[in-house]
């Protein structure tokens, strides 16, 4: 959920930065078994790449853990922030930090559903919020 590039070139807060300069809510979900993306506005070929990517590392990651990626029956990620009550730190007149936000929903092999939330703090350029923070290919 933070701004890295551990498992892709792509960033999840940059689907989010998206959504806002459309106009939508700042709120995407990625879900991992169905391999979809909601809402439709942010399904774009980076978004997408960012899922297939994590998807990639998931298949790996059970596998290197010897478990069984079959039996995951529910993955979903949620991912929120407010870009409307950004605050600017002090000191950093040309940056805006601001809260990210994660639900995660997992169900594993008919075990009960089980949900984690995480928020974290974020800074950023200001001019990130319009252009989105670069990315790698």
């Amino acid at each position: 959920m933070s701004i890295d590039y551990m498992k892709s070139g792509r960033l999840a807060v940059n689907v989010l930065i998206d959504l806002y300069n459309l106009k939508h809510e700042p709120k995407a979900t990625f879900d991992f078994i169905d391999k979809t993306i909601f809402p439709t506005a942010a399904r774009t070929k980076e978004s997408s790449e960012l899922l297939n990517n994590y998807l990639d590392w998931l298949t790996d990651h059970f596998t290197r853990h010897n478990c069984d990626l079959t039996k995951l029956e529910v993955l979903e990620i949620t991912i929120w922030t407010d870009f409307d009550n950004t605050k600017t730190p002090p000191g950093m007149s040309n940056c805006k930090e601001f809260i990210v936000h994660t639900l995660t929903k997992w169900k594993a092999d008919e075990r009960d559903e089980q949900t984690i939330e995480i928020s974290q703090t974020e800074i950023i350029k200001e001019s990130f919020i319009k252009q989105r923070i670069p990315e790698f290919k």
